[in-house]
């Protein structure tokens, strides 16, 4: 995965104001974070077959009827406390979790160092690049530790 930004190199501690990130996957599928606003010609979504735009328009050709023909997902307990309850699995599972946050925080490190990067899905670091790596996992702050 490639993440790109368009911004001043923030300070270690802190992620501040963007003009722009993309998160580019390996198939050519783009996620666009547009930090200004810079209108509805601006896709949120960008991927090898079409774009997606604010308010669900898109330049794919009947994507509508596309999705319609698609098969509902399974059911899914939404209900934490009755997730808890009866020890079955949450809709908003620990591997979704996980992958969320995972996005949102290589995109902070990519702010913070104020250049591109490559990101390892699988492997769950950056390829060839040290310094970043380091930021995956800081060392905690005195008098905090695990």
């Amino acid at each position: 995965m490639l993440v790109e930004v368009d911004a001043e190199q923030q300070h270690p501690d802190a992620c501040g104001t963007f003009r722009k990130i993309t998160y580019t996957y390996e198939d050519g599928c783009k996620i666009i974070l547009d930090g200004e606003g810079t209108g509805p010609e601006v896709p949120y979504i960008e991927g090898p077959k079409g774009k997606l735009f604010n308010g669900f328009k898109s330049d794919i050709p009947n994507l509508k009827e596309k999705i319609a023909l698609m098969p509902d997902p399974a059911p899914q307990v939404t209900n934490f406390l009755d997730s808890v309850r009866y020890r079955t699995p949450f809709a908003l599972n620990e591997s979704n979790g996980h992958r969320s946050c995972t996005i949102i925080n290589i995109g902070k490190i990519a702010l913070q160092l104020g250049r591109t990067l490559r990101f390892d899905p699988v492997a769950q670091v950056f390829i060839n690049d040290d310094e970043a790596n380091r930021m995956i996992n800081p060392p905690m702050r005195a008098p905090w530790n695990i």
